[in-house]
């Protein structure tokens, strides 16, 4: 939903460079390990600065943050620095001027091949592929657990098996990794920067609110044509080595995240009928992470939704049943309409 922050005339508080520069490279050395966390708050400090007209300080700050992750990561100057400027000043400049949805499919599309182009040069660097380094990183990770095995008993047969699936879909599914922790990491920068918009008292496309978050139904189109695809290599018997399927389950692992959102939106929904604190919905909404990684029932509730309308939330400007009436000359006020992404 599209809500503009109120400007105000008041003066804006003093720019903190370098409290903004500390929280920036805390972020960007977080961001080495877990870069859904660290990189919305490196472009949180970001947009602060940005949205006090300091954009040179801006630049500066994103690209000596990602120069020290150097210390812990040789790469890292190349990736997470290209990371902060995406999360930062292009994700603050975007919800000025465009959409919500626009910002995040622009930033984690940028994101995706900040994150294809490392793989593919750390791959060139070792001489091999990217799937034969996915492959090697994954062996290496593994082959613990595999010395660990002793003897040719049921039970380590089965064990060998497991480890041998968490390999093979490792292989497979490395595209849909990358591109829905780049999804995550967007919607944590579009909420940091968001936030610090609101302090610094700059209008910009808000988030809405999550009990209201209402996806597109094209959303579903990556479940056509995933299982289209999936079908597709079953019946032409695994052409080009499987490549049909593999695109066709990435796709459905890339959708189902995304209906994992939807799906979160309705127990939202639910929370706050039924008056959860908040130390009840985060313990909630871990749960909810945690169901969804075994068995995809969150993001079935969020397809259910889709069409059910579970919520019961406005759509297409039409108003349902039980909703409260608006005044026939303005339309229906801004924040009460949910948007869809």
């Amino acid at each position: 939903m599209a809500s503009a922050v109120a400007d105000s005339n008041e003066p804006a508080r003093p720019v903190r460079l370098p409290l903004a520069m500390a929280v920036c490279i805390f972020g960007a050395f977080l961001s080495l390990g877990v870069p859904y966390l660290g990189v919305p708050i490196a472009a949180g400090a970001l947009a602060w600065l940005w949205y006090h007209g300091q954009r040179a300080a801006t630049f500066s700050v994103a690209i000596v943050s990602g120069a020290l992750t150097y210390v812990l990561e040789p790469a890292g100057p190349l990736y997470v620095t290209a990371l902060l400027l995406i999360a930062g000043p292009l994700v603050a400049t975007l919800i000025q001027h465009q959409s919500v949805a626009t910002a995040v499919l622009v930033s984690a599309a940028l994101m995706t091949l900040v994150w294809v182009g490392l793989l593919s040069g750390v791959a060139a660097v070792e001489g091999t592929s990217v799937n034969g380094y996915i492959q090697s990183v994954v062996q290496t990770i593994t082959q613990p657990a595999l010395d660990a095995i002793d003897g040719d008993t049921a039970e380590s047969r089965d064990a060998r098996e497991q480890i041998a699936l968490i390999e093979s879909a490792a292989l497979r599914l490395w595209p849909a990794v990358v591109a829905i922790t780049s999804f995550f990491m967007t919607l944590g920068a579009v909420l940091a920067v968001a936030i610090s918009a609101r302090a610094s008292r700059v209008s910009v496309k808000s988030p809405p609110d999550l009990d209201r978050l209402d996806m597109s139904p094209h959303v579903v189109w990556g479940l056509i044509v995933g299982g289209g695809l999936l079908a597709a290599d079953i019946f032409l018997g695994g052409w080009r080595n499987g490549v049909l399927g593999a695109v066709g389950e990435n796709l459905l692992r890339v959708t189902q995240w995304v209906l994992f959102l939807q799906g979160v939106a309705v127990f939202a929904g639910l929370y706050k009928r039924a008056g959860f604190s908040r130390l009840s919905k985060a313990l909630g909404y871990v749960l909810l992470g945690i169901t969804e990684a075994f068995l995809p029932l969150v993001s079935l509730t969020g397809l259910v939704d889709m069409f059910v309308n579970v919520r019961k939330l406005p759509r297409d400007g039409v108003e349902l049943k039980g909703t409260p009436p608006t005044d026939a000359t303005d339309g229906p006020a801004e924040e009460d309409r949910p948007a869809r992404y």
